[in-house]
């Protein structure tokens, strides 16, 4: 088990970037992608709260939040932003766990072909149609319903379980 964590952690950090922008103007927008932990937390009142961490160790059960930001670097405002980002390698997707304010959510199962919930079906070897299961959630896509104005910033996230 020990083993399996120490190769663990450098996959989940270098699949931190792994996010990419799509659109007419991608150039514009710069993407910096995270990978965090929720830590609870007491402050000296006693009163509890909920912080997000850089993960030190990971194992399988332990969740972690990737969180995309997308910052518009032009001097125009871009619109039409699409921000896909795989699910990487040893981990699960969380169900109901992707956010985004402003954007319509899509899934894949191959990274190729996305679609919404309830509308995205894999086809088993017996013929019958059935939708995904979250861990065959491969990759997530983000499409922007407005445009990021010069200098803006926009945050998506997502959960995941490690495997």
């Amino acid at each position: 088990m020990k083993r399996s964590t120490s190769i663990l952690l450098p996959l989940l950090l270098g699949a931190a970037g792994a996010a990419h922008a799509q659109g007419p103007s991608a150039n514009c927008i710069e993407l910096r992608n995270e990978v965090q932990m929720e830590q609870e937390v007491t402050d000296a009142t006693g009163q509890k709260s909920v912080h997000l961490i850089p993960p030190a160790k990971v194992v399988p059960g332990n969740h972690v939040i990737y969180t995309i930001t997308a910052h518009n670097l032009c001097q125009k405002p871009v619109d039409k932003v699409v921000v896909n980002n795989p699910v990487p390698e040893h981990l699960s997707y969380v169900a109901d766990s992707a956010s985004g304010p402003g954007t319509e959510i899509s899934y894949s199962v191959d990274g190729r072909i996305f679609a919404k919930p309830g509308a995205l079906m894999i086809k088993d070897a017996d013929g019958s149609v059935r939708p995904p299961r979250d861990e065959e959630i491969r990759s997530i896509r983000w499409m922007f319903t407005g445009a990021l104005a010069p200098g803006q910033s926009s945050t998506v996230r997502f959960r995941a379980a490690v495997n």
